[in-house]
This record gives C-alpha cells, structure tokens and sequence, in this order.
C-alpha cells in the first residue's frame, strides 16, 4: 500500500511547491510510481509539470467533490502521475465547508489510489484552510520545508502544533516524516544560525539533506520541468535526489 506524505507548511515562500514537485519527480526516477495531488488552489505544482487546468469546473473539483473524474494526467516523467489542480479549488472549498464530512473527503478518495502508487505526495496551500486539513487526515506522514530565515522559524512551530493537534484528534498514526531546511545560502550568516538552531531544537527530525539556493530551481519551474530534467548536474538536482534518498530510507 503506498505511503501518503503531505508536503505543508503554513508559511508560504518557503519551497514547499518546488519540493513536492521535485521530491515527486526524485521518487520516480528512483523507480517508484509516485501520484502528485495539487490540493492548493494557485496550482503551482500543476503549472511546474504543465498540467495545470484552467477549465475545471468547481462542483466537479477532483477528489474532495462527489462524482467527480479523479483522472491522474501522466508527466513528462516516468512513473510520475499528478492530479492537477485549478483556482477553481477555493470555489470547491466553500462547497465542502458545509459537508458534515469535510476533513475526511480526501482520505476517503484516496483509497482508491493506495494500491496504484508506491507513494502520494499533496501539496498543501500555505495556510491551514480546509484542503490542509483533509490533506493531514489523509496522510501517514508530514514533511515539513522550512526556509532558512528565522521568520520562517515562526511558521515552523505553528505547523508541529497543527500535527500534534491532529494526531491527537482524527489521525491517530500522522508523523513528521521530516523538517527539509530550503533555500540555504552558505555565505549568509542567518541561513547557517537557521540550520543550526533547527538543528538544535528539532534534532533527527530535522532531514540531513539542505537545499541549496539555486536559480536553476525557478527556472525549471518557469520551463514547466523538474529540476532532473532541467539541470540534472546543477547543485538543486544534487540535493533533490540526496533529500530523495533519505525518504526512500524511511529512517526518520
């Protein structure tokens, strides 16, 4: 049965969007099949693997609206599938808000496509809205990108507070699978006193993996392509797959 990783953080800006594109696109060069679910109304995720829908219509929405299609669009990467999304998403939400099943849509959508992938990753809006929540009752794990800047550290602790309210409450086995440090630059000071004090506070929790800033990473998304196939000898790929290769551990 695939694992599902909801990739989340309440801060936007912190390279959440770049990261479950590319640790999506990781897995399945490591020859897993792998499903990327757009749960945030920008689509983002869909426009970085040009499969973003403009025309999907609100009360049709995929997975969290009844009767709707749920069909996975193939990429340009094999073995990586993703179900696209659209701003016809926030239309979607005020529809779900008055279900008496709102938090548990997306878990209950989602059994359909356990057996088909070895992993599913969500990429959450940078808020904790509806699709955040489902998105976290969905999941067995959380990975958690943080920026190394110390206004993201803010975000941070508000996110670990939201998995521990939700573990406690409707997702008894949620885990943080791990804290990616993102947008690292070596020569400034408050990017290092970030990692070491993540580092500190959160210990193994916290990914061995740091990526690095690399203009290469906007510019793949910009091209509509994975930081593999844009710049696979570009120091992002490096760290995409070194991140990749530690989830595939699960030693976390």
């Amino acid at each position: 049965m695939g694992q599902v990783i909801a990739v989340a953080n309440q801060k936007g800006g912190v390279g959440k969007t770049t990261t479950a594109v590319n640790l999506a696109a990781g897995l399945a060069v490591a020859g897993k099949e792998v499903l990327l679910i757009d749960f945030d109304p920008q689509a983002n995720a869909s426009s970085s693997l040009n499969a973003r829908s403009e025309s999907a219509p609100p009360q049709n929405h995929y997975l969290v609206a009844p009767g709707s299609d749920n069909r996975c669009q193939p990429t340009a990467t094999p073995r990586l599938s993703i179900l696209a999304g659209s701003p016809a998403l926030q239309a979607v939400g005020r529809i779900l808000a008055a279900a008496p099943d709102k938090d548990f849509r997306l878990k209950r959508a989602l059994a359909a496509y356990r057996d088909r992938f070895d992993y599913i990753l969500i990429d959450c809006p940078p808020s904790m809205s509806l699709f955040t929540s489902n998105a976290l009752v969905a999941a067995d794990k959380v990975l958690v990108p943080l920026q190394c800047e110390y206004f993201a550290m803010e975000g941070l602790a508000q996110m670990v507070a939201v998995v521990k309210s939700v573990k406690k409450g409707p997702n008894a086995i949620l885990e943080i699978c791990g804290i990616v440090l993102t947008m690292f630059d070596a020569v400034i000071d408050v990017n290092r006193d970030v990692v070491d004090e993540v580092r500190r506070h959160f210990g193994a929790q916290v990914f061995d993996t740091v990526i690095v800033r690399d203009p290469a990473l906007t510019e793949a998304a910009s091209h509509a392509q994975t930081i593999f196939q844009y710049a696979p000898a570009s120091r992002a790929a490096f760290a995409y797959a070194t991140l990749t290769r530690e989830v595939l551990s699960g030693t976390r």
